[in-house]
């Protein structure tokens, strides 16, 4: 099933062709909304998906052309595999379906988000999973061009299938009009402390426990620092002992659910910096969020974010290693406290650098040849 069965209010004519999606993240992720704004430019439009297979069985066994299916992230495809039989038979269900609507003529795009699925039950599956859209896609959008080396452990991917168009910052997406001795009366900080934040949904591969033990040796070290911590909490964890620990610590203010876009700008024009304690990582959205609040930040060393390794406003850690967390913190700590104009002024520069319209635009013409009928 798909959405939007109507068509634009008001009886407006809709765009020829369609670019189905799926899965739907939008209510919690700009990043889809952004990717297609330039659709229109080539006379198309952007359809949810609800039921892939359903989609896909739908589209091969129609009278009209398949259409265009764009596939981001794979991981609710074998989401509901308790055990390894079920994860094959989901597994060979979706190959099925998939097949069909490419033989009956549909277009495949995979747009590649990261090498595998962060909580991942049966990798095995997975892999073959990833290997089977890399093999039957007709186009590879990849967010920067470290992905293939990063996916190479796993899968490969077809050099002569991928397109490279870099995830974009957030530039002109949330607004952006609150001060920062605002913010920070509104979140009960004081104007002299040195603030962190992590802003984002908190998954295990993010490492939250892991900071939380290293800012806890930092600030007691350092009596001014603090630590904003803001996201949805994935069910992989417990929310009730990450709550827990963090209320033993008065020197942690937390959100534990979803940020409104509109209330981003608090948390983040509240801090100094931001520190994302990633175990690994391919492509980060909150990383180009964070620069597009003119925050610098500490990233792992890992995926599409060691190409930063020489930005002033960057510094990297090595994501083994929970000491070098620390020292990255405290390195970039020092740089904020003698420079923070400057190292604003850098972030803001590596956001302008990417602005979601060029992504929008590259996005576009990229799919443009997928939107015509193979037959």
């Amino acid at each position: 099933m798909t959405g939007d069965p109507d068509g634009p209010a008001g009886g407006a004519e809709r765009p020829r062709h369609q670019l189905h999606f799926y899965p739907d993240y939008r209510a919690t992720n700009p990043f889809q909304t952004m990717l297609h704004a330039g659709l229109a430019d080539v006379d198309a439009e952007a359809v949810p998906v609800t039921n892939l297979v359903e989609h896909l069985r739908t589209r091969a066994d129609g009278p009209r052309d398949p259409g265009v299916l764009s596939l981001h992230w794979s991981s609710p495809i074998l989401s509901a595999a308790d055990g390894p039989f079920r994860a094959k038979l989901l597994l060979d269900r979706f190959e099925a379906a998939l097949d069909g609507f490419l033989g009956a003529g549909g277009r495949l795009l995979w747009t590649v988000h990261n090498v595998l699925p962060h909580e991942v039950r049966h990798r095995w599956a997975e892999v073959e999973l990833a290997q089977l859209l890399a093999d039957r896609a007709d186009l590879v959008h990849v967010l920067s061009a470290e992905t293939l080396a990063s996916v190479e452990p796993a899968y490969r991917l077809d050099p002569a299938k991928v397109v490279v168009i870099d995830h974009a910052s957030y530039f002109g997406l949330y607004p952006d009009a609150i001060s920062r001795d605002e913010a920070r009366s509104r979140l009960g900080l004081e104007a002299d402390r040195t603030v962190l934040v992590t802003l984002g949904g908190i998954r295990p591969y993010k490492g939250l426990d892991t900071l939380l033990d290293v800012f806890a040796e930092l600030a007691d070290e350092d009596e001014t620092l603090r630590l904003l911590i803001a996201g949805g909490v994935s069910a992989h964890l417990s929310a009730d002992d990450l709550r827990d620990r963090c209320a033993r610590e008065d020197r942690v203010t937390t959100r534990f659910e979803h940020v409104p876009d509109d209330e981003v700008q608090v948390w983040m024009n509240a801090s100094d910096l931001a520190v994302l304690p990633y175990r690994d990582v391919l492509n980060s959205g909150a990383f180009l969020l964070s620069q597009t609040f003119g925050l610098p930040v500490v990233a792992p060393r890992a995926g599409s974010l060691r190409a930063w390794e020489d930005q002033p406003q960057v510094r990297l850690f090595d994501p083994q290693d929970p000491g070098s967390l620390g020292d990255a913190i405290t390195e970039l700590v020092a740089e904020v406290r003698r420079d923070p104009e400057g190292l604003r002024e850098h972030a803001l520069a590596a956001a302008r650098s990417r602005l979601p319209e060029t992504m929008a635009a590259e996005f576009a013409r990229a799919v443009t040849p997928l939107l015509q009928p193979r037959r």
